[in-house]
């Protein structure tokens, strides 16, 4: 993929993948039982635990992002789970909740808005509460959670965090051991760039003694055998290798580049996003904005609100007809809005190419 290539895609995940990563999965297989696989695996946790700011082992599963989040509530202690619902993707991580036998309740605020955690004590001193789950950056609206706050207020009332960081996790800052945090999963295929099919999280030794008493972990998502294989640098089961592979060189990327600084190049990307959308609405009288405010903006998404009468379908098929793909809304946000994922290995100028496309599209 040439430089001019690179930056068609915009989609908050699955994101653009470079070619160099694209071809690091064509690398022969291996014994998953090897010292060849062993040597990739330690190279894989360094890499890891330098993006997700911890010394815990990183577990790694071939799925999708969800599989990690039913292992937080299978794996987490006995008692009923407040979750913090403000858009799609935190209400699946209540419905998992349920679907796994939990007694839940929900903090719920509407889309686009932020969990406050004064009234989050409110809901932890009304009932006692083992955990709470709450999502970082909300890919369905694009707000930014704080949840470090929000983590220690659990800490504060006894309870655990579990931390859904899908489209936050290498994008946006997030210190596991700095700040204390119990349990934070992501997904391969969102601020990682990389390819759908892998899924990482991260638990505090609090949070694994505690799945350790836990009877019901299931099989596939149980933390405490990926937690023993991990510490002989292996996989409960067969994973997917070539996937390994791309993310070896992907991890290396970043390296390179520094999480610090991929962190502040999501926030340039973010902070231009918004600049655009006043620029057009002062230059073209365009009645369109960021449907969070400022303040609790995602650095990876972008959720805007079109103008009246501009069908978010319609609008998203105006833009890929100028050779970029951008996302309409989700679920009830589908037909109001768009989204941009300003994610993954994109830069201000690659982003440039699609906020023209944007503009092309909406003045036609």
């Amino acid at each position: 993929m040439t430089e001019t290539e690179f930056g068609t895609f915009f989609v908050p995940g699955p994101t653009e993948v470079r070619q160099e990563v694209l071809d690091a999965m064509r690398k022969p297989m291996i014994p998953h039982r090897s010292a060849e696989f062993e040597a990739l695996f330690v190279r894989i946790q360094s890499g890891l635990r330098d993006i997700f700011k911890t010394q815990r082992p990183v577990f790694i599963t071939s799925s999708s992002a969800t599989g990690m989040m039913e292992a937080a509530i299978r794996c987490a202690p006995t008692g009923r789970i407040l979750c913090l619902v403000n858009g799609a993707f935190s209400e699946r991580f209540a419905h998992i909740a349920e679907m796994c036998g939990r007694d839940v309740d929900r903090y719920e605020v509407p889309w686009g808005h932020t969990h406050d955690v004064e009234e989050l004590d409110n809901h932890l001193t009304e009932r006692p509460y083992s955990a709470i789950t709450v999502v970082h950056s909300e890919t369905s609206t694009g707000a930014l959670n704080p949840v470090r706050a929000l983590s220690d207020q659990a800490h504060s009332r006894g309870g655990m965090c579990l931390v859904d960081s899908v489209s936050g996790v290498g994008g946006a800052e997030l210190m596991f051991d700095q700040w204390k945090l119990d349990y934070t999963l992501t997904g391969s295929q969102k601020a990682l760039a990389l390819p759908p099919g892998l899924a990482f999280s991260v638990a505090s030794e609090g949070f694994m003694d505690a799945a350790s008493r836990q009877e019901k972990r299931g099989v596939y998502f149980d933390l405490v055998e990926l937690n023993n294989h991990a510490a002989k640098n292996q996989v409960p089961s067969t994973p997917s290798l070539s996937l390994l592979y791309a993310l070896d060189a992907q991890l290396m990327a970043i390296a390179v580049e520094g999480i610090e600084e991929r962190w502040q190049r999501h926030a340039s990307m973010a902070a231009a996003t918004q600049q655009w959308l006043a620029e057009t609405r002062e230059r073209l009288g365009l009645d369109w904005r960021n449907i969070v405010a400022r303040e609790f903006q995602s650095p990876t998404v972008s959720t805007i609100q079109l103008p009246p009468g501009v069908a978010g379908e319609t609008f998203v098929d105006a833009v890929q007809l100028e050779g970029i793909r951008v996302a309409h809304g989700y679920g009830k946000l589908r037909h109001s809005t768009f989204r941009i994922g300003h994610m993954g290995d994109h830069t201000p100028a690659t982003l440039q190419r699609c906020l023209d496309a944007c503009e092309r599209a909406i003045t036609a």
